[in-house]
């Protein structure tokens, strides 16, 4: 089962906060596009898929996202603003840890929030 996450940026993902976030997430992670250039994934040496990342969607309804995902995460957020999916595989532990730091240095680079906020435990 994979671990899904979404990140929500104020300003658009633009190609050098993804990639500099892709570096934050893992040096030695390596990159394919898949979707049709709508899915980039990360994987380990061995070409296994750890990471997927999905396009940007833009959000122009203020309390949407609060609608879908509960609570306030887009709170301090103005519209419009951009959602990102996220999912880490399930099938290796270490998977969840680098989702959360691609999303964390999205959140650095373009302001935002991540949603969960937290990994869960990363084994070793």
């Amino acid at each position: 089962m994979t671990y899904d996450m979404v990140v929500l940026t104020q300003r658009a993902p633009d190609v050098r906060a993804i990639i500099d976030s892709m570096v934050a997430a893992g040096e030695t992670l390596r990159v394919r596009g898949g979707g049709d250039g709508a899915l980039i994934l990360l994987r380990d040496d061995e070409g296994s898929p750890l990471v997927s990342i999905e396009s940007a969607q833009r959000v122009d309804v203020e309390g949407e996202v609060g609608r879908v995902l509960g609570g306030a995460v887009d709170a301090g957020l103005t519209v419009p603003y951009w959602w990102v999916e996220v999912r880490a595989s399930g099938g290796d532990p270490r998977a969840p840890g680098i989702a959360h730091r691609f999303a964390d240095a999205m959140v650095e680079r373009l302001g935002g929030a991540v949603w969960p906020p937290n990994a869960p435990e990363e084994a070793p």
